[in-house]
């Protein structure tokens, strides 16, 4: 299937996914998960904090380094630089649409009934759509499956983990985990076809590519 058409369906799905779980499931889920015992939260704070992007950051530099500078593996670097670059082109298309969208985050609905938007605004409160972890983990899972179709069932399984201990620890709701998803697979796409059209080598010849 060409890349055009995965990111019609992805964007597809993920708009109307978000719609209906605005309107049927975030509320809900968001009291739900408020209810849940310490030991859930506490599992789900650890697996959180695979989501932040920081980390990617500090692996990816100097990893891409070692491979350009010290060991010659073009090909390895330029997978680092591409796993690199998609989550440095989604974060920051994640923060225009945080600051565009200023949607209420659940904390403002659990402690003052607030929920909805209030647009153009950047403070915590306010920053609940997109899930920030949602779009850095399912780039990455993304970009992990087109350079290696084989991991590509783990690598979307654990950011599905990382994306729903958003919404067990009532930082998202769970339309924003959904927006997120689709958010980090279509920059990852787009990424993607930057490099193809630029003829980037990023996989050997006998290995499947997208």
């Amino acid at each position: 299937m060409k890349k055009r058409w995965i990111a019609l369906i992805v964007f597809f799905l993920s708009v109307l996914f978000t719609f209906v779980s605005y309107f049927n499931w975030d509320i809900p889920l968001a009291y739900y998960s408020r209810g849940l015992s310490n030991s859930v939260l506490n599992i789900a704070q650890i697996i959180t904090v695979l989501g932040e992007s920081r980390w990617y950051y500090i692996l990816f530099i100097p990893a891409y380094l070692l491979f350009r500078f010290a060991w010659k593996n073009k090909l390895w670097a330029m997978r680092i630089l591409f796993l690199f670059t998609a989550i440095s082109a989604s974060g920051i298309f994640n923060m225009l649409i945080k600051w565009i969208a200023g949607r209420h985050r659940p904390i403002n609905l659990i402690n003052n009934g607030l929920f909805g938007f209030n647009y153009f605004e950047v403070i915590y409160e306010l920053t609940s759509f997109p899930s920030g972890h949602s779009v850095t983990v399912f780039t990455l899972a993304a970009a992990i499956s087109f350079l290696s179709p084989r991991w590509s069932i783990v690598a979307f399984i654990l950011a599905l983990l990382i994306a729903m201990s958003r919404v067990l620890i009532t930082s998202h709701y769970l339309g924003d985990v959904i927006g997120g998803a689709g958010i980090g697979i279509l920059c990852a796409l787009a990424v993607k076809y930057f490099f193809d059209r630029n003829k980037i080598q990023l996989c050997r010849a006998k290995e499947s590519r997208v």
